[in-house]
């Protein structure tokens, strides 16, 4: 089952072929060539980075099991590209168009998403707030988290509840700012600044980690979807015309808690192809231990039984 699979492997300037009937990827090294097995029967996202390849045998017999491929380019932009070759079954896609179509139920879907993304900040988002940073004090986070969950329950508009989920959002960012000591360091206060990330400053480079992490986040998201046979254009309350909208509305339950800890918790000081590096693998691995795949169906699980209220 893809939920019992290995979340995901990320390659950088490797070739992706068959040899023997498994699929390799080469990478080239100081000069020297070497050769390493991809587990693809047990394994659920491949993120194909810059300098990647893949031959169609390899794209075939990773389509045959299953393995949902998403290209990453500067920056981490997706260029998500999910299997056609296996049919997938209607259900979940006739499960959700109801919810789709009518406005009060999509609210309901998208408070289910926001009631998630609140318990799984304090938790999780808590949780790796002490292990990555050191933090001791979270009381300020699990209060934010409490007043979003009061705030956001009596809106009646999806644009209302946005409203909310945007002061969450920036609350959040303050948050972890200050648990990382960030005013310390530098002269003005974090401000988020989606596809702005650069490496010539300390909050550039922090940006740049949120929207690398954000991206892998989305490669989840776009394979669960990609599993149960839902479009990922039929958004819930990320707009209902913005292409791959979905994913988006579902990364929102997981993102930041699993994001901004080991964003603002990487040692920023060090070159910035080894803070990417890091900050990617301890990511991945996070994604493996919280079994996020897996997380990410029980959400969706829970946004259609939206859709069996009359």
């Amino acid at each position: 089952m893809i939920t019992d699979r290995e979340t995901a492997v990320y390659l950088e300037r490797a070739r992706v072929q068959v040899e023997g009937g498994r699929v390799v990827y080469h990478a080239v090294d100081d000069e020297r060539r070497r050769s390493f097995s991809i587990p693809h029967v047990n394994l659920a996202v491949l993120f194909l980075g810059q300098g990647t390849s893949v031959t169609q045998d390899a794209a075939r017999l990773l389509a045959e099991e299953g393995v949902y491929l998403a290209f990453t380019g500067t920056g981490a932009t997706p260029l998500h590209l999910g299997s056609l070759t296996t049919y997938q079954a209607t259900r979940h896609f006739r499960e959700l168009l109801p919810i789709y179509l009518d406005q009060e139920k999509s609210l309901a879907a998208a408070k289910v998403v926001m009631r998630i993304r609140a318990e799984m900040m304090a938790e999780r988002g808590g949780k790796q707030a002490r292990k990555q940073m050191k933090a001791r004090d979270i009381s300020g986070l699990e209060k934010r988290c409490k007043r979003f969950l009061n705030e956001m329950e009596p809106s009646t508009t999806i644009q209302e509840l946005l409203g909310y989920e945007g002061s969450f959002s920036k609350a959040c960012y303050a948050e972890f700012a200050k648990l990382s000591k960030l005013d310390k360091k530098t002269e003005e206060p974090f401000r988020r600044k989606a596809g702005e990330g650069n490496t010539a400053d300390l909050l550039g480079r922090i940006n740049a980690l949120i929207d690398h992490g954000n991206y892998l986040c989305y490669g989840v998201a776009g394979a669960a979807l990609w599993a149960l046979g839902i479009p990922p254009h039929m958004s819930i309350f990320h707009g209902k015309t913005r292409a791959g909208g979905l994913v988006f509305d579902l990364a929102d339950a997981f993102k930041d808690a699993y994001v901004l800890p080991f964003a603002f918790g990487a040692k920023i000081d060090a070159p910035a192809k080894e803070v990417e590096d890091t900050f990617r693998e301890n990511l991945i691995n996070a994604f493996d231990d919280g079994k996020l795949l897996a997380f990410s169906i029980e959400t969706l699980e829970k946004m259609l039984e939206v859709g069996e209220n009359p």
